[in-house]
């Protein structure tokens, strides 16, 4: 495989550990306040706290996103936005979009083209109001440990670190990853015989349908990786009755599909006769 230029995970992850050691601390201030203070001084942070280490990155082939991203724009990247990073990194192995090394150092040399700011990262993505500055000088001038640890949480999860919530952070917190993977499973799964094409895959992998399968995707816990399971779910899922299931009862349904697979192989049975049993399945939880 070939390498690309990257952080070092265990450096990555040990920068977040520091981070984060203890709530409201002094470290957690100035990095916000960098954050906040722009290009320079945050280049300069990562700089001294990683990337000059002599472990904190690894060499290989550059690449990177060229793109110019309002603000509300890198939290949740428009249909168009995410074929673009999509098309970007398409024909990258699957095995480094994984790591969230690989994308941390994306992050941090975006900033450094200015295609994002630095207090992009601490936008909050339920608010339209509530702007990357504006996150960080409420936590700065709350006084609030909670919220400061909160707000440097956050940030962390904008660049793809693994401290906060694990190395799902690639297909959940991170905004980038999103876009890749959903466009990812879309275009893997439109190339198997379940009779939907790019666009209908796509449309099922819509944000309430998202948050589930990429919770569930590689979990250690379920099978929906298995390209007959994946593809008799989505077909199921594009039925009528499937279509309109709420996203916490697909989550309970690839629960059950993974308990039945302890003792059936269903990963080995076609995507139609899975179609039939997740249906069933739906239609008893």
């Amino acid at each position: 495989m070939t390498e690309y230029k990257r952080l070092d995970e265990e450096a990555w992850s040990k920068f977040g550990k520091k981070l984060l050691a203890e709530k409201g601390s002094e470290k957690q201030k100035e990095f916000l306040q960098i954050c906040r203070s722009g290009k320079d001084d945050f280049l300069g942070y990562m700089d001294e706290y990683l990337l000059s280490l002599k472990d904190g990155t690894i060499d290989g082939e550059y690449t990177t996103l060229e793109y110019k991203f309002a603000e509300r724009e890198f939290l949740y990247p428009p249909k168009d936005t995410q074929e673009f990073i999509w098309n970007a990194f398409k024909n990258i192995p699957e095995e480094m979009m994984y790591c969230c090394g690989f994308w941390g150092y994306i992050v941090i040399d975006m900033i450094k083209s200015e295609y994002i700011k630095p207090d992009y990262l601490a936008s909050e993505l339920n608010s339209v109001t509530k702007t990357g500055i504006y996150v960080i000088d409420v936590a700065l001038t709350s006084n609030d440990q909670k919220q400061i640890d909160h707000c440097a949480r956050r940030i962390l999860r904008s660049m793809c670190n693994p401290v906060p919530r694990g190395k799902r952070v690639v297909f959940s917190d991170f905004y980038l990853g999103k876009a890749y993977w959903r466009f990812r499973w879309a275009d893997k799964m439109s190339q198997q015989n379940i009779g939907l094409n790019f666009d209908q895959i796509l449309e099922i992998f819509d944000e309430k349908y998202y948050v589930e399968f990429s919770a569930k995707m590689h979990s250690w816990k379920s099978y929906i990786g298995s390209k007959n399971v994946f593809g008799g779910l989505l077909m199921y899922l594009n039925q009528e009755k499937g279509n309109k299931i709420p996203g916490k009862k697909l989550g309970k349904i690839i629960d059950k599909v993974s308990y039945i697979s302890a003792w059936k192989a269903i990963e080995e049975q076609t995507p139609s006769i899975n179609q039939t049993e997740i249906q069933k399945i739906s239609e008893i939880l």
